[in-house]
């Protein structure tokens, strides 16, 4: 098969997993394929040595296009995969302080006047 239909085929796997949404659950998988999918488009792109004919530069054009509309889905992933993160750490740090109230330092200061 030529290099640069497995390339376009490549692409539009690529662009449909990136717009099925993840489960909470199944998010690893989810990102696991990704990267896979990634990884095998790279290695596709760094095979190609020769120049393209006009019809695989339609397929090409066409790749660029999914190429442009999956960037912003992986975006908004990306984004809700930090916010979980940070919700996680908050929840974290937020359990600690409860268990060992005494280990972290109150915000608002203290007051301490000095007879003399």
């Amino acid at each position: 098969m030529n290099e640069f239909v497995k390339l376009y085929e490549v692409t539009k796997e690529l662009f449909d997993h990136v717009n099925t949404s993840p489960d909470k659950e199944a998010r690893e998988d989810y990102i696991e394929k990704l990267n896979a999918l990634i990884e095998k488009r790279a290695s596709i792109i760094t095979s190609i040595t020769r120049e393209a004919t006009d019809k695989e530069k339609l397929l090409l054009k066409q790749a660029a296009n999914l190429n442009e509309q999956m960037t912003q889905k992986l975006q908004e992933v990306l984004h809700a995969i930090k916010r979980d993160m940070q919700s996680l750490k908050k929840k974290k740090d937020t359990g600690q302080r409860y268990e060992n109230p005494y280990n972290y330092a109150p915000i608002d200061g203290a007051f301490i006047d000095k007879k003399n």
